[in-house]
């Protein structure tokens, strides 16, 4: 009776392992086309951001042209790490996530909170410069000062979340610096 269900087991082995190995062939085929795509979305955007700060420059608007440019690019900044990650697993194949594997997450989310700020500093400045070429009209006023108080909650919350972020990315330095060195010792 027990060489029945050892010929049941082994029976099964052969198709358990062409299925996975199907899923796993299928799973990276899917992480290549989505690097692939990432590396097309960063490049576009950069051929995007090029041209559109030489279209606002030739507009006239130099202040404008530099702050769309700068907000453009830490978006390729944010797809490319998004890229770094994708390739990092395509090349481990690996499913166990480290420490480590956090990181480029929160190196994003960095530079995504940045990037916001500087897109609302930007946008206050631009509106400063817009409400001083005015003359002087108060129309709207109260709705640009609760703009203003907007702009600011969100530049505290997305200084808090860089903070934070900060923090983690010190922790977690601290946390491998310190088992690698443990490791050495060993």
């Amino acid at each position: 009776m027990s060489e029945e269900n050892d010929l049941e087991k082994t029976a099964s082995l052969p198709a358990t392992s062409i299925v996975r190995r199907s899923l796993d062939g299928g799973e990276e085929l899917i992480y290549v086309i989505v690097a692939g795509l990432l590396l097309i979305a960063a490049a576009a955007a950069c051929v995007y951001a090029i041209f559109s700060a030489i279209r606002q420059l030739v507009a006239g608007s130099q202040l404008e042209a530099i702050f769309s440019l700068l907000n453009d690019l830490l978006l390729v900044l944010i797809i490319m790490e998004v890229l770094r990650t994708v390739a990092r697993f395509i090349r481990k194949r690996e499913l166990n996530v480290d420490v480590q594997d956090v990181v480029p997450f929160l190196v994003i989310a960095t530079i995504s909170g940045a990037r916001r700020i500087l897109a609302i500093g930007a946008n206050l400045s631009l509106n400063e410069v817009q409400h001083s070429q005015s003359n002087g009209s108060n129309l709207g006023s109260t709705a640009g000062w609760d703009r203003f108080d907007q702009a600011m909650i969100e530049l505290g919350v997305n200084t808090g979340l860089i903070i934070v972020i900060t923090v983690a990315l010190l922790v977690i330095h601290r946390y491998t610096l310190g088992r690698f060195q443990r490791n050495e010792e060993d």
